[in-house]
């Protein structure tokens, strides 16, 4: 019987040994990967690789979807191309299935497909990188002197007014929120206190962000009157730059109807949509307006997106876009200083 029992323990001996090890080399399978884990979602195609925006919800790798068009809207969503209709498009574990459906999220929707999808539509040859934005100089886009370059937005930062002045270039810089008078750089950049808009106002009272922080009233003008008070009427703009944090939506509604895009040889935007403005109800008629843009010959040649969020309530997209005016054709005309001043007394609108 002493036998037997000694058998018995060993044997349970053994069985403790096995079972501790096998599980042991289960743990480890189960943490290098080896062994799937049940709650990780499977594959999901992506089309680029890109840093994960810590604020935005990661995609469920599971699901895609394709929008249809609501049957009665105000403004009917009409993407930049007709076949976008067929695309699939992410779903977002933080984001509600009803927002799916609603026509500012397919609006945002078919923008951000187009930005990351479709960001090059003309294949600059020759880019060159001014200040932080950039310019094609192809042969059929070069700026050459005598050229003239409007920039709205500043910020302090005149790197690319001041390497378009080194360029050769008569270059204007607007920016009323850096709150300082009109001057001269000594690149030859003038500096003007004023803003610009979709229409005239010398009380103007701007809405508050990260450049914005007091109640001090804003002189803001058309683009249309910005070159008339400046002696500009008859010249094209070689190079605008527009960075206006969300008013960039009207600001390109007016040019439409001031017929000012014809007169532009390339066009620097930088576009907003910020979580509480503009306002989701009004993102069927931006997309419109963007589309807009394409339809006249205004062909992207750069584009550069900062991380996006798509939480709803923390929703936003932001990018950077340098255009070439594929349909420009020249109409330069000499300034007439005389008429300059004749002008400037006529509109009243202050030294420039």
């Amino acid at each position: 019987m002493a036998g037997s029992c000694n058998g018995y323990q060993h044997w349970i001996k053994y069985v403790v040994v096995v079972t501790i090890l096998m599980t042991c080399l289960y743990v480890t399978l189960y943490q290098t990967g080896y062994i799937n884990r049940t709650n990780i979602p499977t594959t999901f195609f992506i089309p680029e690789p890109k840093p994960i925006n810590k604020t935005e919800p990661l995609p469920n790798k599971q699901t895609q979807l394709k929008y249809v068009a609501p049957t009665a809207t105000l403004v009917p969503v009409v993407p930049v191309v007709e076949s976008d209709w067929n695309e699939t498009f992410p779903v977002y574990d933080d984001v509600p299935k009803n927002i799916y459906k609603t026509n500012w999220w397919m609006s945002a929707a078919f923008l951000e497909w187009d930005l990351k999808h479709r960001g090059i539509d003309y294949q600059c040859q020759d880019i060159k990188k001014v200040g932080n934005w950039w310019i094609c100089i192809d042969e059929k886009y070069v700026i050459k002197k005598p050229c003239l370059v409007y920039s709205f937005g500043i910020a302090n930062d005149f790197s690319f007014d001041d390497d378009m002045a080194e360029h050769g270039c008569e270059v204007h810089s607007f920016d009323p929120s850096m709150k300082r008078n009109d001057f001269t750089r000594p690149s030859s950049v003038r500096f003007h206190a004023l803003g610009l808009s979709s229409y005239t106002d010398d009380k103007f009272l701007p809405r508050k962000d990260i450049y914005v922080h007091d109640n001090d009233t804003w002189t803001i003008m058309t683009l249309n009157l910005i070159k008339t008070a400046l002696g500009h009427k008859e010249r094209d703009i070689d190079v605008l730059k527009i960075d206006v944090e969300g008013h960039e939506w009207a600001v390109i509604e007016n040019l439409f109807e001031d017929e000012i895009f014809s007169h532009v040889k390339q066009f620097m935007l930088e576009y907003h949509l910020f979580p509480d403005w503009p306002s989701k109800s009004d993102y069927s008629k931006l997309l419109r307006t963007y589309k807009k843009l394409h339809d006249i010959g205004y062909h992207k040649f750069v584009t550069a997106m900062h991380p996006c969020t798509h939480i709803p309530e923390q929703f936003n997209i932001q990018a950077d876009v340098a255009y070439v005016n594929t349909k420009y054709i020249t109409s330069r005309k000499k300034r007439r200083p005389l008429l300059k001043l004749k002008k400037r007394k006529r509109l009243n609108v202050g030294k420039f």
